[in-house]
């Protein structure tokens, strides 16, 4: 015997079907909009910038007539200066007179169709920059409550391991300078025993990647700090920050000497200093999901403040590891 649907139940599910089907109608008319409030904008800056480009056009034009007209002023003048020396009935004066009101008048027409160009740079600079600001993208930040997790396993403190994901805190046995990972939040150096070991290099990973949002039409924003508590001479301690990609190409930031590391590439700052207590960041931006021809980029802080320009990303990734 076939046991009946309630009728109230049904109704739910119709009901929860149209709430699902209008919502996606509802995201689908947010992005056309979005997207036609874009071309809008761009086609009001491309105006913008035409009508700039045909005022200069137009100025150059100007001062190019008035300098071919006051040259021909000029040999008129030498002329005239001929013909009053062999004919004393042309006075000198006055044609020297005429020169020289002819040119003032120029001069003025000139500086005043400057100063009218110079307004209209400044009225169309104003335009095209609120243009940019409401073009501007929209940026989503993405809130991830993360740990520290895994101490790398190609570095280690010696060939016992001693120290490791499954036990993060202890001592080398062989006197080495390594991590101890204490509550999952701080990560503490302790350096080697003086005279018997050395300060080994380590890397640290949190538990949860930066995985690329899905149906998302703005950017969408990653982002975390580690703040840097010096226990030894300044000289004497360094750090590096960055992601890793699911190709396991690295992107880092060196306080020590002021490099960025991209790939198998190195930028190094012009000039830059830390300090105990410094704190730096790292972002990390996707693009929205339509729009595919875009590149993710990840950019660096320090206490706050940007630090030389983003690394651009060419080659697409899902996820990235801090």
């Amino acid at each position: 015997m076939t046991e009946e649907v309630p009728t109230s139940v049904l109704e739910l599910i119709l009901i929860q079907n149209y709430l699902i089907k209008h919502q996606n109608n509802f995201i689908d008319l947010q992005t056309k909009f979005i997207e036609e409030k874009e071309k809008n904008f761009n086609f009001e800056k491309k105006i913008h910038e035409n009508e700039l480009k045909e005022m200069k056009e137009k100025i150059q034009k100007l001062k190019s007539d008035h300098k071919n007209e006051i040259e021909e002023l000029k040999q008129n003048y030498k002329q005239a200066v001929i013909l009053a020396t062999e004919n004393e009935n042309i006075s000198l004066n006055q044609v020297n007179n005429q020169k020289d009101e002819k040119i003032n008048s120029l001069e003025k027409q000139i500086k005043e169709i400057n100063n009218l160009f110079e307004q209209k740079i400044a009225d169309l600079s104003i335009k095209l920059e609120r243009v940019n600001y409401l073009t501007c993208k929209v940026v989503s930040f993405v809130e991830l409550k993360n740990k520290w997790k895994y101490i790398c396993e190609n570095y280690k403190c010696c060939e016992n391991k001693c120290i490791n994901t499954d036990e993060p805190i202890g001592n080398c046995i062989e006197g080495n300078g390594f991590v101890n990972l204490i509550k999952e939040e701080y990560i503490i150096y302790y350096n080697c025993v003086e005279g018997k070991g050395e300060d080994i290099q380590v890397i640290v990973q949190a538990k949860n990647s930066f995985k690329r949002p899905q149906n998302c039409i703005n950017f969408s924003l990653f982002y975390f700090e580690i703040k840097c508590k010096m226990e030894r001479e300044l000289n004497n301690c360094w750090m590096v920050i960055g992601l890793k990609d699911c190709n396991k190409k690295s992107f880092k930031f060196l306080p020590k000497n002021g490099t960025f590391m991209k790939d198998n590439l190195n930028f190094k700052l012009s000039t830059f200093s830390w300090n105990d207590n410094d704190v730096f960041g790292c972002g990390l931006v996707y693009p929205p999901n339509n729009k595919i021809t875009r590149c993710s980029y990840i950019f660096f802080t320090q206490n706050g403040k940007r630090i030389g320009k983003a690394l651009l990303l060419k080659y697409r990734s899902d996820y990235y590891y801090q």
